[in-house]
């Protein structure tokens, strides 16, 4: 009995392969040097000693990891940039629900200091518990939604940022108009210094 073809209903049905058929999107890995030239950041006192605590609790959910692990290296963030960019967790965001784009994001960041979500959208991060990978098509859907949702509201942003992670690891794409670039490299906790510095480099690159 052949299978039933692939429903798709939201964001997290998508695979790399789904946006290439239906917008196009076509994707390489590369290194996107995140952190060839930027100024390293050191972590602070707060965050090292938060995340000592939360490594000594058992973490064995994605929601755990995403409270535990991701949230205080984004609070972090935040702190320094307030004037920069806010942070929304676990909003939805349609932007094209006749295409599928739609669902809940885990971390969307926009520019500026808006209660709501408003445009630009500068960044998507999704918090996963098992292969990062089979997550690519996901993020990269809220990307490219990010992306029309930037252009519907007259800030166009051709380049769209965004992030997979478990929160011990963390893997970095960047959308250029059609293109969907994955980093080569990736970022650990265990080097807080450089995962801070790559998330400085995105948040920087919105001046």
């Amino acid at each position: 009995m052949a299978s039933k073809p692939k429903r798709i209903r939201s964001y997290s049905d998508f695979s790399l392969s789904d946006l290439t058929t239906l917008f196009g999107i076509e994707n390489r890995q590369t290194n996107l040097k995140l952190t060839e030239t930027a100024k390293k950041i050191t972590p602070s006192a707060w965050l090292t000693e938060s995340l000592q605590k939360s490594c000594k609790i058992t973490l064995n959910s994605e929601k755990a990891k995403s409270e535990w692990l991701i949230v205080p290296v984004l609070t972090e963030l935040h702190e320094s940039n307030l004037e920069k960019f806010n942070i929304f967790s676990g909003n939805s965001f349609d932007v094209l629900p006749e295409k599928f784009l739609k669902g809940r994001c885990d971390y969307l960041l926009n520019k500026g200091q808006s209660v709501n979500i408003t445009a630009p959208v500068i960044g998507i991060f999704e918090a996963k518990d098992d292969s990062l990978e089979k997550w690519y098509g996901q993020c990269g859907s809220e990307m490219l939604a990010a992306q029309l949702f930037n252009q519907q509201h007259n800030e166009p942003y051709p380049i769209i940022y965004g992030a997979v992670t478990n929160g011990y690891e963390w893997i970095f794409l960047r959308l250029e108009d059609k293109l969907l670039l994955i980093d080569s490299q990736r970022y650990y906790l265990q080097d807080l210094s450089q995962l801070l510095t790559a998330l400085q480099t995105l948040v920087d690159f919105y001046p």
